[in-house]
């Protein structure tokens, strides 16, 4: 392997790492501050994601439910499922697993609930669909997206926040979206428990 190529992935990532916290900082900030007066107020978090960025839903919802870096009391948070289940004899159709996420907000999600959604491609139809459910049931949203924002920036309503990474490569969203996970547990924590 080329040092030389090795040495400029970690130039190219360290650099979007640099521009992401520059242009995300505020939003970060009023994201961390909404979720933490949701929580303080006895609702929840609901979080989805498609393919890779799942696991990203998953960790965010652990984090609230367990902890991050130091022990806490248990906070209301949901990772929603991506399995479509259906006990019928139609089998499970293509609008099924576009409403897997819309239909679990119908089912759980109210109006002071947030809905934190990760997407990789900002064109993701479950998460449409997920924003446009949140969107009528006046769940405010924080979207992580990249690039341009696309399709899925162009859902969000006035109170809704994105979080928008700069690049356009899933594997450095999700590395970008990992970190900026961790440094909103850290905020929200440090909102909750310094009282």
């Amino acid at each position: 392997m080329n040092d030389n190529k090795i040495k400029q992935l970690y130039t190219s990532n360290i650099q979007n790492f640099i521009a992401s916290g520059e242009q995300n900082a505020d939003n970060i900030a009023l994201s961390a501050a909404v979720i933490a007066q949701t929580l303080l107020s006895g609702n929840k978090v609901l979080t989805c994601a498609d393919s890779m960025a799942k696991m990203m839903a998953e960790h965010f919802a652990g984090i609230l439910v367990n902890y991050y870096e130091i022990e806490r009391p248990c906070l209301p948070a949901i990772a929603l499922n991506d399995h479509v289940q259906n006990c019928g004899l139609d089998e499970i159709n293509l609008t099924n697993f576009q409403e897997r996420f819309a239909r679990q907000i119908r089912a759980i999600g109210n109006e002071q609930d947030v809905l934190v959604v990760f997407s990789l491609n900002n064109k993701e139809p479950s998460i449409k669909a997920a924003l446009e459910t949140a969107l009528t049931r006046d769940i405010q949203v924080i979207a992580f997206t990249s690039d341009d924002g696309g399709e899925i920036a162009g859902l969000l309503g006035d109170n809704d926040i994105e979080i928008r990474l700069p690049t356009n490569k899933p594997s450095r969203t999700l590395e970008i979206q990992l970190f900026t996970v961790h440094v909103l547990s850290e905020l929200i924590d440090e909102v909750i428990f310094s009282m």
